[in-house]
Parts: structure tokens; sequence; C-alpha cells
């Protein structure tokens, strides 16, 4: 059969600089295990110090959100930190700090955006940072959360090593197993 009379109806390949540089969202929602809450970097280090890293990443930063460019009115940038969990060893490490304007942190902590009835908003702005749909982001929070749930069931080891390169010192040894609520 000849199919060269069809070839204009089959998809014709996009050229690499027209695909999509990657499906990852520019803003991700970061939700801390139950079992970790109040186990953070400013828990872990005096005030100075955390000033001190926050003064870092707003300078590193220019006084911009990291992930959109934006700025806050009351203030314009916040210090995110930014932890990996390791689920079969059960180690939360502090993988690094960033500056986010206040409307994509509280994306990064929608429960606490829910708590404060400010949910529906932080998922619109999710949506449109990532160029999403109302419908996709909250599809995207509904993943987040059920992660969150099985972290939940979990303690985790602290490891803040990452601030070794800025010559802080924690008020202990990393990475331990902190003291939180429920233990």
């Amino acid at each position: 059969m000849d199919t060269a009379p069809l070839v204009r109806w089959l998809p014709v390949e996009k050229p690499e600089s027209l695909k999509p540089k990657s499906t990852e969202p520019r803003l991700t929602v970061e939700l801390v295990p139950q079992t970790c809450w109040y186990s953070n970097v400013r828990s872990e280090v005096s005030t100075g110090e955390w000033d001190k890293l926050k003064r870092v990443t707003f300078e590193r930063a220019n006084y911009r959100c990291e992930v959109c460019s934006g700025r806050g009115l009351k203030h314009p940038v916040e210090c995110h930190e930014i932890w990996d969990y390791d689920d079969e060893r059960h180690i939360q490490t502090l993988t690094g700090l960033i500056a986010l304007c206040p409307a994509c942190h509280e994306c990064k902590h929608m429960g606490f955006a829910n708590i404060k009835g400010r949910g529906e908003l932080a998922t619109d702005h999710l949506a449109k940072v990532n160029g999403w749909t109302i419908h996709q982001a909250k599809t995207y929070v509904r993943e987040c959360f059920q992660v969150w749930q099985e972290r939940s069931q979990h303690e985790w080891d602290l490891d803040i090593t990452y601030l070794e390169q800025f010559e802080i010192s924690s008020h202990s040894s990393s990475p331990r197993r902190g003291d939180r609520p429920g233990n």
C-alpha cells in the first residue's frame, strides 16, 4: 500500500529547540514529615548564625525569589530549607537554602497554608508558576500529601552537615536523632 498520500496526517517531530526542556515543576511542594516538625536549621543553630545564613542566601539571590523572580510586599524573600529524605534509612538531610518570595514559600509548606486558610491561594500560585491547570495542581498536591503521610509514620535522623561550608556550628553533632514532639 502506498502511504505517501497519508504523510500530511502523520505527526511531525518537533525540533529539539521546541521540545519542552523538562517535565519537572519549577515550584514544588515540600511537606516536612510530622515527626520532623520543629527539627530544622533554626532549632539547631543560634539566632545570629541563622541570621547569617539568611543574609548569605538572600544576597546570593539578589533579594529575588529563586523560583519566580518575584518579591513580597512586607519583606522581599524568605529563607527556605531544602531537605532530601532517604526513605530507606530515614535520614532527613539538608541539601540547600533558597530565597523564596512569600507566595512560593507558602506553596512549599502547603499543609501550613491549609491550616491558615490559604490553601486555595497557594494552589492557585502553584498552578500559575508551573503553567498548570488548577486540576493538575490539586492532583500534584494530593500526591505530595500521600508521600507526607507515609513519611510521617517514621522517625528521622537529622543531617545538617551541609552547614559546615558556612562554618556554622550546630547545638548538637550531626547527623542526630532530634527531640521531636511525639518521641
